[in-house]
């Protein structure tokens, strides 16, 4: 049974996270009435990345967050430092809002940041709650006109945008479809480690059989993240703690496993399965309703694009209602931004073949200017097949590769 509908807002957004509370946040100081529900809201952690390109880190800076996390937690700025079968890539990014390195943060960090921005822009909130139900069907005949708590309370809105994850509830209720799925072919065993030697860089290694990521997020806590077949995340957490142990000793030319010795582990191993990272698209928008973030559009983890994804879209959205009431033209906006950045995410998402990513990255470390490219498509100011790993390019590597 659902109670007498609420007056309404401009706009509820589901989910107050990386992609609801930036949206919440522009929409409210445009003067819209906003309402931000999540079940399970900051400062819970979630799974997910934790790298933040240069244009990311100035967007955060943009809406006031990247302030709100450095009056509270030490930042530590990280060049990128890649070691990709033997083959360094070491450096930093093209400048995007005066910023040329990237960041680790956490999502507890990250997320309450946002979300103090968007109460200081004068959303509202109903923390805690989750949605059941939306009023609407949400087609042309019987638009979306609101959501339906689970408590009961109806709340009528003009708009109703999903921001709430991979599993998103408002995509469920709305019957939408996945399409144009990928999936990759590791997962991911991590831990959070403080006491480890101070660091300035993004530190990554693959090997044919597994990867390794040390990064330093906020104040002294550091991401040790390995790369894994799909297998070795199952079991009990004595046995992933102990493959976990192992993987990271069989990087010892790249990172010294030392240092996890004399460090302190601050959380248990914790499990990304393959099978929670594979990659899709559902329809972005509709009578009275959107989506944005995972709940609409979800890459391989591996290329650290999800956040980025939704502070872009959550803005996009924003500054289309603002301007236009409307959504007409988003989806295809979204679709076109991602498209060579999702299958590239999916490529980074498998081990390496050696035949075929042995030449690709002998000549992106022997090549600055694509070196640089590289680095600068995860700040998405290059593509990742249109110009970074362009045909003339793949020929000279190849061709390289075969002559060798």
């Amino acid at each position: 049974m659902t109670g007498p509908a609420r007056p309404g807002y401009d706009a509820v957004v589901v989910g107050a996270r990386c992609a609801g509370s930036p949206l919440a946040a522009r929409l409210a100081a445009a003067g819209w009435s906003v309402l931000l529900v999540d079940p399970a809201p900051p400062p819970a952690d979630t799974l997910s990345t934790h790298f933040l390109y240069p244009n990311t880190v100035a967007r955060l800076a943009e809406l006031g967050a990247l302030e709100r996390i450095e009056a509270e937690h030490r930042l530590n700025p990280a060049i990128y430092a890649a070691r990709f079968l033997g083959h360094e890539v070491v450096g930093d990014f093209t400048p995007v809002g005066g910023f040329d390195r990237m960041y680790a943060v956490t999502r507890p960090v990250l997320d309450s940041a946002l979300l103090d921005v968007a109460l200081a822009a004068g959303a509202e909130t109903r923390l805690g709650r989750r949605v059941t139900g939306l009023l609407g069907g949400g087609d042309d005949a019987d638009p979306v006109r609101g959501v339906v708590l689970d408590d009961g309370e109806t709340v009528a809105a003009r708009w109703v945008v999903g921001a709430d994850g991979r599993a998103s509830t408002v995509a469920r209720l709305l019957g939408l479809a996945k399409r144009e799925p990928l999936a990759g072919g590791m997962g991911f065993l991590f831990s959070y480690w403080s006491g480890l030697p101070a660091s300035d860089r993004f530190q990554l290694e693959v090997l044919e059989s597994e990867t390794l990521t040390v990064c330093p997020c906020e104040d002294d806590l550091s991401i040790v993240l390995l790369g894994v077949v799909p297998e070795d995340t199952r079991g009990d957490a004595a046995g992933r703690q102990r493959r976990f142990r192992a993987g990271v000793d069989r990087f010892a030319e790249w990172f010294d496993p030392d240092a996890l010795r004399r460090g302190e582990q601050r959380s248990p191993v914790r499990v990304a399965p393959e099978s929670m990272l594979r990659g899709f698209f559902r329809d972005a928008a509709g009578p009275g309703w959107g989506l944005v973030g995972d709940a609409g559009h979800f890459k391989h983890p591996n290329t650290a694009q999800g956040i980025s994804d939704a502070i872009e879209q959550a803005l996009e959205v924003a500054d289309r209602l603002i301007a236009h009431d409307s959504l007409d033209g988003y989806g295809a906006w979204r679709d076109e931004r991602a498209r060579e950045h999702y299958e590239w995410s999916f490529q980074f998402g498998r081990l390496p073949d050696p035949a075929v990513a042995g030449p690709i990255f002998a000549g992106l470390a022997a090549d600055p200017a694509a070196a640089q490219d590289f680095r600068d498509s995860f700040s998405r100011l290059k593509r990742p097949r249109s110009d970074v790993m362009r045909d003339d390019r793949l020929a000279a590597w190849f061709g390289a590769g075969a002559a060798g």
